[in-house]
Formats: C-alpha cells, structure tokens, sequence
C-alpha cells in the first residue's frame, strides 16, 4: 500500500477549416467552423512505482500504426511503458479525417496528416502537463443513470436490420463516475463513461464540433472545477435518442443532451466523498435526544493497487472469396467510383464509391497474400478497487455488460474505441440469420464492414473470445494482490 498522486493536462486539438470529418459518407463539404473546440485531457496516475495514463479525445477514429506509436511517444515523454497508456476516442462523427481513412486528393490529404501529426503532439503535450501537475489525490466511483441512449438495430418490413430507433429495446444506461480529488476533497479530474454514439452533429452540419460529450464536460467543470474526461463505452449499436442531428444547425439538440448527461454526471460525482467519511454516531449533548454523525477524514494509504496491463487478440475472418471473384467485385468498385467522378456526381456518392473501391482493393489484397485474422488491443486499468477494461473496437452494449457482470471488482467500466478502433464487434446473433455476404449492401453499419476496408466480416464467435480475454484480463489483475 502507498500514496496515489494524480495530475491533469489538456490541449485543444481543434482542426483547420477545410479539412474533412471522419463520419457520415453523406457529409457533403468540409468543415467552415468550429461549432465547439475539442479537447484531448489526460489523467497520469501514480504510487511512485507505476504509472499510467488515461487520455480521452474528440477524435473519431485514428489508425491502428498510429494510436500504437502515440502510445509509445506518450510513455516516453511521461516514464512509463506503451501497455500502461490508454487512449479513448469519443468517436465524435464531426472530427476531421486521419489520411489512413480512405483515399482523397493530395491536397486533402495532406491538410489531414498535417493535423494528424498536430493531435499526437498536442496528445503528449497533455501528458506531459499532467504528469508535470502530480499531487497528493485520492479516488472513488459510483454509478448515475441516464436514458439519452436508445438501440438503433431496428428491422425493417423485409426482415432486414438497418439503422433505426426500438425505444423499447434494452439498453445499459449506465454512468460511470470516476472521482480524482487532491487531499481537501477537491477534484483533480473526473471521469464519466457511457456508451452512446457521437452522432447529434449531423451530416448536414459543416462544423467541427466535440458533440454532446463536449457539452456535458463543460457542465461538469463550471460545477466542480478540474477536468472532465469524457469515455466512451459500448456504443456499437446505440444512438443518441431522437436520432442523428438533420438540421444544418444542431447545436439545441447537441446542448440538451449533452446537459442531459452532465446533470446525472453532476448528481453523481456530488455524493462521492473521497476525503471524508461518516464517523461513528455522536450525542449532540443538549437536552434533547439528538445524535449526528459527523463527516470524519478518510485516513490511511490512498492507494492499495495501481496497475496496467493489455494484450493482442487476433481474430479470425470467415471464408474469403476466390481470387477471381474478388477481382470481379474490386472491378465493379472500381468502375463504379470512375463513373460517378466522370459524371461529377455529388460528394455523398464519391465518397462511397471511393470506400468501396478501396475495399475491393483491400479484398484482392486479402486473398493473394492469404491474410485471414485481424489483431485488436484488449487493456485493463486497475486503481484500488476500481477497474477499467476496454477494447479497439466499436463494441455492442452487451458485451459491455458481459463484461461488467464477470468481473471481480466493485466497479468495473468497460470501454470501447481505446487505444484504436478497427471495425464493429457484432456477436453471433447479431449477423444474419443466413450468414454475412460479401456481395450484400447491409443497411447497418455495424454489418458494413467494408466501411473499414476489413475484406470480409469476422468470425461470428468474435465477440464471445474478447469478452471472455477481457474477464480473464481483469480476473489476472485479482489475483495479482
């Protein structure tokens, strides 16, 4: 047992007007302002043996190679390994483009690796302030609840899922509320998850915007002071409710469920004590039978356990084409990207046919060198009792839950988007009922996988082995006291 000493830092990583944003492929135009800055914070941790660093940011999605290499910089700049650095993206669909994302013009793309060069150094500039800023602090956690979030895979008429609203479907509606004080109760950093995609700021809004987390972080912070990390959880198949944002001004909607979640986050963090406690029941000494017990300070080691730990888990792809027919599929791409560029075709359709004819490419790639498994980064955070898993993918609520329900902590968030992001991880009942097709359009992203250039979908018995590594990740950390 030790002391835990705990920092904060934090960058804009706002982006240059002109660039385009990650999300929505029917996003036409590039971004004309900044609706609202986004942020990159970090939290370093200590008890002057480990060190760990959790980073959020209102990115939306970076490459694998280069979360990786961002990982290593920042525990370089901070003293302390690449396994013991988290990196959450809020996943926002108003950040800009990383260059990797798919094919652009020179010119864009070189406004997007300019920026993408920007976010890394801003990121470990945040590190390093936060490991600059280390005090005294002490932790605790609970629970909110919030229903902003509503299941999106609805099923249409055909008996195909797309991407809808069930308001009566099952959600998790929790909040995760993680309290970083320095030693008078004040707050060095807190931290809320909750898992609902980023989406109010619509497609039809020509801005860069941090979305509602932005706007629940900045009520936290006018209410308690210090930073607010906002990180992301479960939001694979869970939209913000009332939809993606259809006006070209979404601010209202982006403010009132932004505030929607702040509040509960406000409410939550306002009944954890960190530096005092209830102390034995005491007679108040009048007349009157009158007791009070009176709020006491916490005394003793402020941290019993802080580690890291992370691993790959590779995964399997389903049966690839032949060669021949994925050079016919990477044709007909192909072919339908020069059609719509020759006829100047409007943005939305360029940027499709580009993704798919990137896709087709990555198809034939596939299968000339045999590639059938893609790697993911599973981690694992542990600060006393409290426990952060998560995962490099865009996971499903339930898994969420999977994961929360096996695991041996008091309290455990589980986290997707961390530390990159490299496709959805639907489970086994969620592919269709007669199996994922490389021919089919899937009117879901979640079954898309061509969104992320993957050739073909991965094995449907993915999602039960990550959750099953994530449990054993967590269960590892128990049995290492």
């Amino acid at each position: 047992m030790s002391d835990l000493f705990a920092g904060a830092g934090r960058r804009i990583v706002s982006p240059p007007c002109g660039i385009k944003t990650f999300g929505f492929s029917s996003r036409e135009g590039t971004v004309q302002t900044i609706e609202s800055d986004l942020f990159a914070t970090a939290l370093v941790l200590t008890d002057g043996v480990c060190k760990v660093a959790l980073i959020a940011t209102d990115t939306g999605w970076m490459a694998w190679e280069t979360i990786n290499d961002l990982r290593r910089r920042v525990g370089e700049a901070i003293g302390t390994s690449a396994g013991h650095v988290m990196i959450n993206l809020s996943h926002t669909h108003s950040s800009p483009s990383m260059p990797e994302w798919v094919p652009d013009d020179p010119a864009q793309l070189a406004l997007q690796t300019r920026y993408r060069d920007d976010l890394c150094a801003w990121i470990v500039e945040a590190a390093q302030e936060a490991n600059a800023n280390l005090r005294p602090a002490r932790i605790a956690a609970g629970w909110g609840r919030s229903d902003i979030g509503v299941y999106r895979r609805e099923v249409g008429p055909d008996g195909k899922v797309f991407l809808g609203e069930v308001p009566d479907a099952p959600v998790d509606p929790s909040v995760g509320v993680i309290r970083v004080d320095d030693t008078d109760g004040c707050p060095v950093a807190i931290l809320f998850s909750y898992g609902c995609h980023t989406v109010t700021v619509g497609p039809r809004s020509l801005v860069a915007s941090s979305d509602f987390p932005g706007a629940a972080r900045m009520l936290v912070e006018n209410t308690f002071g210090g930073k607010a990390l906002f990180l992301q959880g479960c939001a694979g198949n869970i939209i913000p409710r009332g939809g993606m944002g259809y006006e070209v001004d979404c601010r209202d909607a982006k403010n009132r469920l932004g505030l929607a979640l702040g509040a509960e986050v406000v409410k939550t963090a306002a009944g954890i004590r960190t530096h005092v406690q209830r102390g034995e029941r005491t007679a108040l000494g009048s007349l009157s039978r009158i007791s009070l017990w009176p709020w006491v300070p916490v005394t003793g080691p402020s941290c019993t356990y802080l580690n890291a730990v992370d691993e790959t888990v590779t995964l399997d792809f389903i049966n690839l084409p032949k060669l021949e027919e994925a050079e016919r599929i990477r044709a007909e791409c192909v072919r339908s990207r020069d059609e719509a560029l020759a006829k100047g075709a409007r943005d939305w359709e360029i940027n499709v046919t580009t993704r798919f004819a990137d896709w087709g490419d990555k198809l034939v790639e596939a299968v000339r060198t045999g590639r059938r498994t893609l790697d993911i980064n599973i981690q694992a955070i542990r600060i006393n009792d409290i426990a952060l898993a998560s995962v490099s993918v865009e996971a499903f609520f339930e898994t969420g839950l999977t994961v929360k329900s096996r695991s041996p902590f008091l309290h455990t968030q589980v986290l997707g988007y961390t530390n990159g992001c490299v496709c959805y991880l639907p489970r086994a009942e969620d592919y269709p009922p007669g199996g994922w097709d490389v021919h089919e359009r899937y009117g879901i992203p979640d079954l898309l996988f061509q969104a992320y250039s993957l050739p073909v979908a991965i094995d449907p018995d993915s999602e039960r082995r990550v959750a099953e590594r994530m449990t054993a990740l967590l269960e590892r950390m128990k049995t290492e006291e």
